[in-house]
């Protein structure tokens, strides 16, 4: 049964990523209701193997932060809206219990990363594809997206799976399987940065820098590897160079501009209006997914997005998970910090502007960086995980004679 809910709970996040490309009528997205068949699995699983994984400190945060959100329902401005996002944390905060059990192991977590790539493919696929056949995603400035996926967001998407293909194309295996992964994975790099480039997001000039070093400066990767991850790369984009349309390029030219003008496509006028609401509100904030009505569309800054909505007490929550889970990545061993580290600055950077607070993808990866970080302490000795971690920290690990217990079951 478990063995099935994980194969089951691999397809949800294989669909993640394009799952506001098709929808099911009068069931909402395919990963709603795929969520809701692994939702069903898994409670089943439970029930028979009797037990659950104790959650993590930094799901204890998370819960705090969004029950915030579930008091906001008194003050809001929007209860129709606050109710929805009310919902929607309901569900994640589901899903991030589920990624939880189910990926106990470090080849388990691999095989859900590798999903999210092989799903982002659906994604490069639909963008080059709808190069072709003309269809832009915003008529007047000549980008190009996924069907259904805002050019922005996928621009994000796609680059949080940079890393990742890297890093599995290194690890995948011999044989027939291990060489199609090296495959897709490597193919991935210079297919997801072209189809990056197609969306003309000027923000992905910059939230691409964290692989980018990462690739240069971590020192688990040899440098003829290096060498020959850069060849691949220059060598494709010099080939597909000459199909990048000339709008796009005209569109990203004018990154500096944007920035010189304090503009940055109309981004920072949203801004100010979303800091103006939070002075009004500074410690309960407007209320829970009221950004909408108040300004008239969404922050396109997450953090700005979450300080006016939930106020002070909720961007502080919000600050503390957050600061958790890159403590745990630069914590993490196996040579797999530097990995998580540029996962989780290239969230960073990409959500500053994007109201990105109540996407599943944003809470999934920051889920993927605390399981990753469990791998660690399972390997540390009980003496090493009070010399290595704080004292506010390790107490959240359960040391036992017969060695550490991080509430896997």
């Amino acid at each position: 049964m478990r063995r099935l809910t994980y194969w089951l709970t691999v397809t949800l996040i294989f669909i993640i990523p394009w799952e506001d490309s098709i929808s099911v009528v009068a069931l909402g997205s395919l990963a709603r209701v795929m969520g809701l068949v692994v939702a069903a699995f898994w409670g089943a699983t439970m029930l028979i193997e009797g037990r659950f994984r104790k959650p993590h400190f930094f799901h204890v945060l998370v819960s705090f932060f969004f029950l915030w959100n579930f008091v906001s329902m008194f003050w809001s401005t929007d209860t129709v809206s606050t109710m929805q996002r009310i919902k929607t944390y309901s569900q994640i905060f589901l899903l991030m219990l589920i990624f939880w059990e189910m990926f106990q192991k470090p080849n388990e977590l691999m095989g859900g990363l590798q999903a999210y790539v092989l799903g982002t493919y659906v994604l490069i696929l639909s963008t080059i594809f709808n190069y072709i056949n003309g269809n832009v995603a915003v008529a007047y400035e000549g980008r190009y997206s996924a069907t259904g996926v805002n050019a922005v967001d996928l621009a994000l998407i796609l680059m949080l799976g940079l890393p990742v293909a890297m890093q599995l194309f290194f690890l995948a295996g011999s044989g027939v399987k291990g060489i199609v992964l090296k495959l897709l994975n490597l193919a991935y790099i210079p297919l997801a940065v072209y189809s990056i480039i197609l969306t003309g997001s000027r923000t992905s000039l910059i939230a691409v820098m964290p692989f980018v070093i990462y690739l240069i400066g971590t020192r688990q990767i040899k440098f003829d590897r290096k060498i020959f991850i850069f060849g691949v790369l220059v060598f494709s984009m010099l080939a597909l160079l000459p199909f990048i349309p000339q709008s796009v390029t005209d569109r990203l030219s004018t990154l500096g501009a944007s920035i010189e003008s304090s503009d940055i496509g109309g981004r920072v006028e949203l801004w100010l209006q979303a800091i103006l609401v939070f002075s009004r509100h500074p410690f309960v904030g407007l209320g829970s997914g009221t950004m909408d009505s108040s300004i008239g569309s969404a922050a396109h800054n997450t953090f700005i997005s979450v300080a006016a909505e939930t106020g002070f007490v909720g961007f502080m929550l919000f600050l503390a998970i957050l600061a958790v889970v890159f403590f745990q990545a630069t914590k993490i061993q196996g040579g797999n910090s530097g990995l998580w580290v540029a996962i989780f600055l290239t969230w960073v950077i990409g959500v500053c502007s994007l109201s990105w607070e109540f996407r599943k993808l944003t809470w999934i990866f920051l889920n993927f960086i605390i399981i990753e970080g469990s791998f660690t302490y399972e390997k540390l000795l009980p003496g090493e995980i009070k010399e290595r971690f704080p004292k506010n920290m390790a107490r959240f690990v359960n040391i036992k004679k017969t060695g550490i217990n991080t509430g896997a079951g």
